[in-house]
């Protein structure tokens, strides 16, 4: 039986639990996934000319992208049929959705910029409504507003909750990478690394640290599943032999 199946509605504090153990017992996959997208911009930067570096800036925030999308994918394979995917059978599987899943992010940060340029109400709730939008188009294969649409509905009624939890990961991440950075900082300093040199350095070992909140992300967009359509029983249903149906 699928661990969708088997999962309930759950408290932020408790999605957040269940990401980082998803996240130790996957973390070799995540790994890997994570160092093959992001490390390659990384080197690349520190050797670009001048005139290039945007370009290559660039392209790294969209491998970012890809990498929410990608590490939902092997969420997904995960939850739903208890399978651990390799890195390739992640890209495959993610396929054409990547440039969806490009999409619904970029046009998921126009409506929270803009609600926050209007007042800072409108920008809360549109970061809510779009906060499941990534894995909707990596998942189920949405176009980017098909994916904005449904990523509101799911949160529809649960805005507390949807913002109460990504805060929470968000704190703890964003507390590990400063608390890292710091160190690092200091480290690079006194050896004397150079600026270019250090931010590459400082980019690859933030990468391991990169892949909880997307799988913090994918775990929040199946318990709005589980909230709002009863995907665990459905799951659960879909387990029963044929003849037990």
């Amino acid at each position: 039986m699928s661990q969708l199946a088997q999962t309930h509605p759950r408290r932020a504090t408790e999605i957040v639990d269940a990401s980082f153990r998803f996240y130790r017992a996957h973390f070799g996959n995540l790994l890997v996934l994570s160092a093959l997208l992001l490390v390659p911009t990384a080197l690349i930067g520190v050797v670009a000319p001048e005139g290039l570096q945007r370009v290559v800036q660039l392209i790294g925030n969209w491998m970012y992208l890809i990498c929410e999308g990608a590490i939902a994918v092997l969420v997904a394979a995960a939850i739903e049929r208890d399978q651990a995917l390799s890195a390739g059978d992640v890209f495959r599987t993610l396929g054409g959705n990547a440039g969806k899943v490009i999409g619904a992010s970029i046009l998921s940060g126009l409506l929270v910029l803009v609600g926050f340029i209007l007042l800072i109400v409108p920008g809360i709730i549109a970061l809510a409504w779009t906060m499941v939008a990534v894995p909707v188009a990596a998942i189920e294969g949405f176009s980017s507003s098909a994916a904005i649409s449904r990523s509101r509905e799911l949160a529809r009624g649960r805005m507390g909750h949807v913002i109460g939890t990504m805060f929470l990961a968000w704190a703890i991440v964003i507390g590990l990478m400063l608390g890292l950075a710091l160190a690092l900082g200091a480290l690079f300093a006194l050896v004397g690394v150079p600026d270019r040199l250090t931010d590459m350095l400082g980019e690859i070992v933030m990468v391991p640290l990169f892949p909880l909140i997307g799988v913090a992300v994918t775990l929040l967009y199946y318990d709005l599943r589980v909230r709002s359509e009863g995907a665990d029983v459905e799951a659960m249903v879909n387990a029963l032999p044929e003849n037990a149906v």
